[in-house]
């Protein structure tokens, strides 16, 4: 049975059970002390409204009471698995910027809404409507730079990804402090990775719905782009069930933002580990010593599995430890974990990486991504990225 079909079975039963809710006929005991109207609607306003709303590239919407109840289920064993919010990184580990959108309070009315019966509140409460807002998160670019096309998904066509180039216009060097993305059709627009022409394996940005953009000079620092530089953007859509059978056509706007002329110049150094093994549980390690003094500004997974998780820490010269982040990975989340402050690595700090392979059956498939027996191939490595600056030197001339 197609996940469309689950799903309107899902809600049809859900109206029903809504429905007797309302007359008083339910047999689903109420023992939530929380309810959607009040509690738990503020949260998915605040915290999921980016994507799950209507036109939103999540499956569905929880923006409303009959949005939100034929889920309650899936929500909490997203929640469980902590899989939704996506990409987030373990507090008390380093200090990331927007290291997890959701308090322990925040979850914990969740998870006692969805496990308790699922109360809405009061039936003629009116709740303030939520639309999608699809606008630039840093305001308005220096310089918007539209995909030279549209782009379609047929009918018959779920997912595909498709290269752009796209002409900078730069008549002269330009220090970036942040390169952004504005989805054209939002629904279809899944993420997009964008590097310099020429030099692939520089990583300009990383673009995810719902997710605000790290500037890559929060700290004084950003990237340089020459003269009539060309930008590769590469843009993976998708579709969910509710677009099924459906054309969907997307032109995205890539937006430069200018950062002074004396901005410190980023540089990433790769984390590149062996051969991964292939038993659950299983730890591993691998590291990089840092040849130079350096400030560290944020770390991103550029080739990785889904479901391990890795713990990055700096073992500087004198042997004390430093923790700079530990996640669990998700490949189709390649969030870049930004530094609140800057991490300052000696010559001759070592990097070490410490890796498990977690179970990837406990992925769920609940909010449309597919079970693992239909994920591709995983990457036998890892390789990670650490933007850095020099430490102590003036600004770069351009």
């Amino acid at each position: 049975m197609k996940i469309r079909s689950l799903a309107a079975a899902a809600f049809g039963a859900a109206l029903v059970v809504a429905a007797a809710t309302e007359h008083g006929e339910a047999h689903k005991p109420i023992t939530s002390k929380y309810t959607y109207n009040d509690d738990v609607f503020p949260i998915l306003r605040d915290r999921c409204s980016r994507c799950h709303v209507a036109g939103g590239v999540a499956p569905m919407s929880l923006m409303t009471y009959e949005d939100a109840f034929p889920w309650a289920e899936s929500i909490r064993a997203e929640l469980v698995a902590a899989h939704m919010p996506p990409a987030t990184a373990d507090e008390g580990f380093g200090d990331v910027t927007h290291a997890r959108p959701l308090s322990p309070k925040e979850v914990d009315v969740l998870l006692t809404w969805a496990t308790g019966g699922n109360p809405r509140g009061a039936i003629d409460q009116k709740l303030p409507e939520v639309t999608l807002k699809n606008d630039w998160a840093l305001g308005k670019p220096d310089r918007a730079l539209p995909l030279p096309s549209e782009f379609s998904l047929a009918g018959d066509t779920m997912e595909a990804t498709q290269e752009f180039t796209v002409a900078t216009g730069l008549e002269e060097p330009r220090a970036i402090r942040a390169i952004d993305l504005l989805p054209g059709t939002p629904a279809m627009v899944r993420s997009a990775m964008i590097v310099e022409k020429g030099a692939p394996d520089r990583i300009l940005a990383r673009w995810q719905p719902g997710q605000d953009p790290e500037p890559a000079g929060p700290h004084g620092a950003a990237v340089r782009l020459p003269a009539r530089a060309e930008l590769v953007v590469r843009v993976r859509y998708k579709k969910t069930w509710s677009y099924e059978g459906k054309t969907l056509s997307d032109r995205s706007t890539i937006g430069l933002y200018f950062a002074p002329a004396d901005a410190r110049e980023l540089t990433t150094l790769p984390l590149t580990s062996g051969e991964l093994p292939a038993v659950k549980g299983q730890t591993f390690t691998f590291q990089r010593n840092i040849e130079q003094d350096v400030q560290a500004i944020a770390i991103a997974p550029d080739h990785v599995p889904d479901d391990v998780t890795l713990q990055v820490e700096a073992v500087k010269p004198d042997g004390s430890r430093a923790p700079l982040v530990r996640f669990t990975t998700r490949s189709d989340w390649a969030r870049r974990y930004a530094f609140t402050t800057p991490q300052t690595l000696p010559r001759g700090t070592r990097i070490e990486v410490t890796g498990v392979i977690e179970d990837a059956d406990l992925a769920s498939a609940a909010f449309g991504g597919p079970p693992p027996a239909q994920k591709p191939a995983a990457p036998s490595t890892i390789k990670l990225a650490l933007d850095v600056v020099p430490a102590g030197s003036k600004p770069a001339a351009p």
